[in-house]
């Protein structure tokens, strides 16, 4: 069955790299929380991305001026939308993605695969299930009530094991005063780093995390450069 009308494409702006940035080369491609748009995360993407790359931002559905659908706001559909505009972006990608962004991010990286996407970085996400946190509005507020019910009231922890599995190297970077991730699942994902999945702290919350942006970037250079993807 064809669909009914045409799928709106994400909104999104590419920007060349610069001379001096330290990051890895092909597509940086990073990814906003809720609440944002695709120019939240540009400070980071300007000092990362090499001159001879770009960086790739996006607004996910439902921000900015990227389709809002009524239904549709699981990770997966995210997903599918950044698999729509695939094919414009440079076969070697490395993704970002901060908040629920990071949920994108992981979910993107396991749709695309490990010959499309060199790395992962996930920057402060929950992903075990907390149903506690889902939001329970309705009327006016379906998009909320079902983007939050997606988020907290299912556990992604599988989606870290397929990741690290098709041997996509991955940085997970989470805020020591965080609200998003409890002080228990910090630890357990402490405990669970490797050479493929390294974990780091930084003594900040939530949204210190990206807003501290030289910081962030040293942590995220030396990854890149521990990984050989400069």
């Amino acid at each position: 069955m064809m669909p009914a009308g045409p799928v709106e494409l994400l909104d999104y702006d590419v920007q060349p790299g610069t001379a001096g940035a330290s990051g890895p080369s092909g597509g940086l491609v990073l990814l906003h929380g809720l609440g944002e748009d695709k120019s939240a995360l540009q400070p980071l993407g300007a000092r990362l991305c090499p001159a001879g790359s770009v960086a790739v931002y996006p607004s996910l559905r439902g921000h900015g001026k990227s389709p809002k659908p009524a239904w549709g706001y699981s990770p997966w559909d995210c997903a599918a939308d950044l698999q729509r505009i695939a094919d414009t972006l440079p076969s070697r990608l490395h993704l970002v993605g901060f908040s629920y962004g990071a949920l994108v991010a992981l979910a993107t990286a396991i749709a695309l695969g490990p010959r499309r996407v060199r790395s992962l970085v996930v920057l402060d996400q929950s992903f075990e299930a907390r149903p506690a946190k889902a939001f329970a509005g309705g009327g006016g507020e379906v998009f909320r009530a079902e983007l939050t019910y997606l988020k907290w009231g299912f556990d992604h922890r599988h989606l870290l094991f397929m990741a690290a599995g098709a041997g996509i190297p991955m940085l997970t970077v989470l805020a020591s005063h965080s609200h998003v991730v409890p002080p228990g699942e910090r630890g357990r994902m402490l405990a669970s780093a490797g050479q493929r999945q390294m974990v780091r702290v930084l003594d900040t919350d939530h949204r210190g995390l990206v807003s501290d942006v030289p910081r962030l970037a040293a942590l995220l250079e030396d990854f890149y450069l521990r990984t050989d993807l400069c």
